[in-house]
């Protein structure tokens, strides 16, 4: 997954951040870290923009509480009240005075893998009314006061937990039963249930906490028992929260509490655990049950890369990219003024440039980049909102963000923020690395949009890693989750585009907390992409039709997008925009798998949407599927190459993928 990068004006910031390889093939030395979201004490001032507008969204936060969007559990603090979210394998949602509560089942469909709320289990909580209000807020998991009760979920830890300080009463709403100290039982559907209590009490219907009390309540899972599950519960993993480390590999650690407690986690990651506590079936496959204070594991390190390998062109395919680039370069398009079609364009130039530069085509590359330095220079003014409502950005003080105008897709309630702000970071990074003074200009509004995404510590501005969700491994694109099925994302390679790029951005800065982080989450990303969308594992979910993913959900796994039901759409999605640090994990999908995907894609016609991405993913099958698509590349009309593409770069993707495929 490391390539030599072929641009030679990066040689310095972004040869190092973006190649990941020396002239000798041997790779760069990557030093060891290890990180956790410590306070972020010398993060970037979003004083400096102006105020956003009020986005007008309900929230129940405390006030010490840095809103949580785009978090798997989002619903529960903004928006309409009462959405489930889906700590797996359970679902969970507030009610007026409490909660409720169920396991849910997946059930494949030929076009989705469904596992939708269940309430069997509804706990009402004398004192209490309202919806609750969120009083603690991570990556991992979340707590939720209700009344006189806190009610704390984390992901990979398959109870609901209800504490009390001072202690408290609730009612049940079915009878339960002693099944030994300290644990209750009741049967509910096909579900046995369990409540695991210290210093608290059921009696039919009733539970009663002591002050400092706690009851842990459960699903028993499949080959299992509610003694064994009870035994093996530790402490209420209030503290959940995860850390990296960079090394030849990246390490993913989630801490859930200082003793062993019982924790759910994909077959593939419970090597090494003490299991043995039965297995729940997900939407993702089966999970085991174990006993551990933590988990950890590795997935693959990927360099961020703003180039792609062009040194060993053949001379037909250096002259078919010059006179595609002559054609690129020379039309001047009229350039977009929101945050996501504005940003894709500067994407687009700063790819042309890049190839400008690897052909020695200085002219045109000056013209870029001048193009570049002017779009930026708007972007990157920290009062520009107060002079333009558009290529400018605002600092939302509620939701604790960076707002930019003109607003698309709900970016002004955060959705797919990261999904922008990577184009944008990825050409001020590719320009600002040719002219310091541009970086230096542009440096701290950049700054914030890269810390709105991506911030690597804890502060009053900002949420840690906003959109990243450490234990799956990928983002949530929802700002506020307003949906039923939970939080979701679509473009797997757009949010790979976004770490990328907030590494290529942080090494030029210099920001070393921040490029380590955005290393880490690009390889989670890359990781997560094969593993969830484009080369899903379906044992024991026959029944879904297709070879890939094209939304990932908290309570489904979906075969449709939010714009197109051509399957063109699901799968180009999944490789939009084609950039650098994607070639490696793309080829790693295995090659029957690629050509599945590309033919089911394709269909019988030329696709009028992303056939660009199609050609350019086949390409990483092999050479015979490469030699296809480059003669397709070569005849295919301008108005199937997508607006953050263009045939040069379609061109030189398709040339280097040989050396991306055998990385």
């Amino acid at each position: 997954m490391r390539r030599i990068a072929a641009v030679a004006t990066l040689a310095g910031v972004l040869a190092l951040a973006g190649a990941g390889c020396t002239a000798s093939d041997e790779p760069d030395a990557v030093p060891a870290t290890v990180a956790a979201a410590g306070p972020r004490e010398d993060g970037p001032d979003p004083s400096i923009l102006p105020t956003a507008a009020d986005a007008g969204v309900a929230t129940r936060l405390a006030a010490d509480v840095v809103p949580p969007t785009n978090r798997w559990y989002s619903a529960l603090a903004f928006g309409d009240p009462g959405l489930p979210v889906f700590p797996a394998p359970l679902s969970f949602q507030a009610v007026d005075g409490g909660f409720a509560m169920g396991l849910t089942r997946p059930d494949p469909q030929p076009a989705a893998i469904l596992a939708p709320a269940v309430a069997e289990l509804t706990v009402t909580v004398a004192g209490a009314s309202g919806f609750g209000e969120v009083t603690a807020a991570g990556p991992v998991g979340v707590t939720l006061t209700t009344g006189p009760v806190e009610l704390t979920l984390a992901q990979g830890v398959p109870v609901v937990a209800v504490t009390s300080d001072g202690g408290a009463e609730a009612t049940l709403s079915t009878p339960f039963e002693a099944a030994g100290d300290d644990l209750a039982t009741a049967t509910i559907g096909d579900t046995e249930y369990g409540i695991a209590l210290d210093r608290a009490a059921v009696d039919g219907t009733s539970l009663a906490l002591d002050p400092g009390g706690s009851a842990q309540l459960f699903a028993v899972p499949e080959g299992g028992d509610a003694a064994s599950f009870a035994t093996a519960l530790g402490p209420v993993a209030a503290g959940a929260d995860a850390s990296f480390a960079l090394g030849e590999a990246a390490t993913t650690t989630i801490d859930y509490a200082d003793e062993p407690t019982v924790v759910a986690v994909p077959a593939a990651r419970a090597e090494g655990l003490d299991c043995g506590l039965g297995s729940y079936a997900t939407i993702h496959g089966t999970y085991e049950v174990c006993r551990a204070s933590s988990v950890s594991w590795d997935v693959p390190l990927v360099e961020p890369s703003a180039a792609l390998d062009l040194g060993g062109l053949t001379g037909a395919q250096r002259d078919a990219i010059a006179a595609a680039f002559a054609a690129d370069a020379g039309a001047e398009p009229e350039l977009p003024a929101d945050t996501y079609f504005g940003a894709k364009a500067l994407y687009r130039l700063a790819n042309l440039l890049q190839v400008a530069d690897a052909l020695g085509e200085d002219a045109f590359a000056e013209q870029l980049q001048g193009t570049l330095e002017t779009q930026l220079d708007l972007w990157g003014a920290a009062d520009g909102c107060a002079e333009r409502a558009e290529r400018c950005f605002t600092y939302d003080p509620t939701l604790r963000g960076v707002v930019g105008l003109a607003t698309a897709f709900g970016s002004e309630q955060f959705n797919d923020h990261h999904f922008h702000y990577g184009y944008l970071l990825y050409a001020a990074a590719v320009a600002g690395a040719r002219d310091p003074e541009l970086a230096e200009r542009i440096g701290p509004v950049m700054d914030l949009v890269a810390e709105d995404i991506a911030a690597p510590g804890t502060s009053d501005a900002f949420p840690v890693r906003r959109a990243f969700d450490p234990v799956e491994g990928h983002s949530w694109a929802s700002g506020i989750s307003p949906f039923a099925d939970g939080n979701n994302q679509e473009s797997s390679s757009e949010a790979a585009l976004a770490w990328n790029a907030v590494a290529l951005w942080a090494d030029l800065r210099g920001d070393d907390a921040l490029g380590a982080s955005a290393r880490w989450m690009l390889s989670a990303e890359s990781e997560a992409a094969t593993r969830l969308w484009l080369a899903p594992d379906l044992t024991g979910l026959d029944g879904y039709a297709h070879p890939i993913v094209a939304i990932e959900w908290g309570a489904k796994r979906d075969y449709a997008t939010w714009f197109s039901d051509d399957p063109a759409a699901m799968l180009g999605i999944q490789v939009i925009p084609a950039q650098p640090a994607a070639a490696g994990y793309l080829a790693a999908v295995p090659a029957d798998r690629i050509v599945a995907a590309v033919d089911e894609a394709w269909g019988q016609t030329t696709p009028s949407q992303f056939a660009d991405y199609l050609l350019m993913y086949r390409a990483l099958a092999g050479d015979e599927e490469r030699a296809a698509a480059w003669a397709e590349a070569i005849e295919l009309p301008d108005s199937a190459i997508d607006d953050g593409d263009s045939r040069t770069w379609m061109l030189a993707w398709i040339a280097a993928a040989g050396r991306s495929a055998g990385s």
